[in-house]
């Protein structure tokens, strides 16, 4: 029974015979396996974490091409930065990837302010020439204060759709000119209208000033004792009081638009105590000589008034800084050398500048400390910044490798001696010591001195450069004209044709050595008294410019170079003590791997310079094509 039962289940019929179908070719069959094989590698490879890069895992891998520029990034003058609300990172290539480009404050709103002035009007040329002037001392004052100024024309006026209901206005010519710059400025919308007579005269934080640099003005204004000197508004307030004014039926006899509109169209201010008007008024009342000058010739009156309003924003600032200026010097010793061009820049700041009535104060401030040679403010070199709102600070700030070059006193640096021998970050940690203690970090220090350069509330109050740049270069950080566009007034006693480059051997080192050994210099110590021992003698004095100009050469700073590396392309080589070439671009490498804070607060000021030249250039090209109010 067992036998007959295995073999009926041997002979029994399998299921494929039960159910008979067409067998798969061997096409289907591959077809149907690489189907799987490609799914199963797609699953496998969106689920699997990526491969590294084996450049990635190389230690010693060659350099790369940086990272594609991001999205609003620029570069100038060398310096590559871009504009990020979390600039106040300690480093930067945590937001940009790129250790070459620095991130700075987004740039502040400058709000446009106008002034009107009638180029096609007939006036003698010295008249003209005069009132070119006044035109740029206005410019330079405003700018320096946060403000976009614009002069604006006739051709403004005429494309204001209400030009038309003016034209057959009758009214005198005084009314005339009035609503002329009324048009222009109706036409341009929201901002100030200013005279070209009003300037700022006060510090930078002072409250209308602030108020005014926010752009948002609901309300058409007017401030106490400017009478039309001053106004501010948005611009459905200007149309408005524009067509209250050519409605007016007393338009024919009225001389100001004011006259024309009720009291209720205007918000009138209190008087600010940071505007100067110099109306015919203010000048017959404080200024005898300008107005007798003016009654004689109004050329001659002009070009005095331009000398006394540039005296009296000289004179502002250093009301303002009473405390004096301060000139940073760390490792002093070793680098005085670097703090010959600030010097220079502060001895014409306290000098006091060239004017028709030399005792005479501003409109505004009538009780001002007039400048006095006898008693000029104080020049000191502290090794560390102090913070005091009266005092303004001039820094000038080395590259990690030209500092090690100085301290070390040799140009042949060695990675081994970098590594050993010399401390980390000397420059930050030596400036910040005052303030943030002996015991904080490079990297710790970095916040804090990023917001003393690029914030608002303290950026005025300083002046920060690079130290191997050239300085009196057309556009350079320390030339003459951008030095006047930042501080907002000429500087007459600042020696514009002097050579600033300390690598240049027109320079005497004599000259620099009694720039360096000026009696108004005051070096403090720690006791407090007046410490001359750290200064360098005339062959220490020309050592430095050695090693500062072999720096300079592998630094190779070139505004026009397209390598995105500090160093450039500097190829040059040395023996090390073992005999082995080593290159001058892996020695400066090692420098600012080593000192990573110093490098980037270097870069960062050197990017926060360059930008704020470029906004003004770019500024200056575009307002050219107007009217006057430039340099010849």
């Amino acid at each position: 029974m067992a036998r007959y039962r295995s073999l009926s289940r041997a002979n029994k019929p399998g299921h494929y015979s039960a159910y008979p179908r067409e067998r798969p070719s061997r096409t289907k069959i591959w077809k149907y396996t690489a189907a799987a094989g490609c799914l199963i590698f797609i699953l496998l490879f969106f689920s699997s974490p990526p491969v590294p890069n084996a450049n990635d895992i190389n230690p010693f891998r060659p350099t790369s091409h940086p990272p594609p520029s991001l999205r609003n990034s620029t570069h100038t003058e060398g310096a590559r930065w871009r504009n990020h609300w979390s600039w106040l990172n300690p480093f930067s290539d945590s937001i940009t990837d790129d250790q070459s480009q620095s991130v700075l404050p987004p740039p502040r709103n400058r709000p446009p302010i106008y002034t009107f002035y009638d180029a096609e009007a007939e006036k003698d040329e010295k008249v003209k020439a005069a009132e070119n002037k006044l035109l740029l001392v206005w410019r330079r004052a405003w700018w320096a204060q946060g403000f976009k100024p614009i002069i604006l024309g006739k051709a403004e006026a005429m494309r204001n759709p209400l030009y038309e209901r003016f034209q057959v206005r009758r009214m005198e010519q005084t009314l005339g000119t009035d609503i002329m710059r009324w048009l222009a400025w109706g036409q341009m919308g929201t901002g100030i209208l200013s005279n070209w007579l009003v300037l700022p005269m006060g510090s930078y934080d002072d409250r209308l000033l602030s108020f005014l640099r926010r752009g948002e003005y609901p309300k058409l204004t007017c401030y106490e004792g400017l009478e039309a000197g001053l106004f501010s508004s948005d611009k459905a307030s200007i149309e408005a009081a524009l067509t209250e004014a050519l409605d007016s039926p007393h338009l024919p006899k009225s001389k100001s638009i004011r006259d024309l509109v009720s009291h209720k169209t205007f918000t009138v201010d209190p008087k600010p105590s940071a505007i100067a008007f110099y109306d015919s008024s203010s000048i017959a009342d404080h200024y005898k000589s300008i107005f007798t000058a003016l009654t004689d010739s109004k050329a001659t009156g002009f070009l005095l008034l331009a000398d006394l309003i540039t005296s009296h924003l000289h004179l502002t600032f250093l009301n303002t800084f009473s405390s004096g200026i301060a000139i940073l010097t760390p490792h002093r010793s070793h680098s005085f050398l670097l703090q010959y061009p600030a010097i220079t820049l502060a001895n014409a700041l306290i000098s006091c500048p060239p004017s028709p009535d030399p005792t005479s104060c501003p409109p505004n401030n009538p009780s001002c400390n007039p400048c006095s040679s006898s008693n000029p403010l104080s020049l000191t070199t502290p090794t560390s910044c102090t913070n005091t709102s009266t005092l303004f600070t001039i820094g000038t700030l080395p590259h990690p490798y030209t500092l090690a070059s100085l301290l070390a006193k040799t140009a042949s640096l060695s990675i081994p001696h970098i590594r050993r021998d010399t401390a980390r970050d000397p420059w930050l940690i030596s400036t910040t010591a005052k303030t943030l203690g002996p015991s904080l970090g490079g990297p710790d220090r970095l916040v804090p001195f990023k917001e003393s350069v690029g914030s608002e509330s303290l950026s005025f109050r300083s002046l920060w450069v690079i130290a191997e740049e050239e300085y009196m270069g057309e556009g350079a950080a320390m030339s003459k004209k951008e030095l006047e566009w930042f501080f907002g007034f000429a500087i007459p006693s600042y020696n514009s044709t002097a050579s600033f480059s300390l690598s240049d051997p027109k320079l005497k080192t004599s000259a620099i050595t009694a720039t360096l050994a000026s009696p108004a210099l005051y070096h403090p110590s720690s006791s407090g008294d007046n410490n001359n021992k750290d200064s360098p003698g005339d062959k220490e004095l020309a050592h430095q410019r050695l090693l500062l100009a072999h720096a300079q050469s592998v630094l190779s700073l070139s505004s026009a170079s397209p390598d995105h590396r500090i160093g450039g392309k500097w190829k040059g080589k040395r023996k090390t003590r073992k005999g082995d070439d080593v290159s001058e671009e892996r020695v400066q490498a090692a420098v600012e791997a080593w000192h990573l804070a110093d490098m980037e607060a270097w870069r960062f000021v050197r990017a926060w310079g360059a930008r704020g030249r470029e906004e003004r250039r770019r500024w200056e090209s575009e307002e050219k094509r107007f009217v006057r109010g430039w340099e010849d």
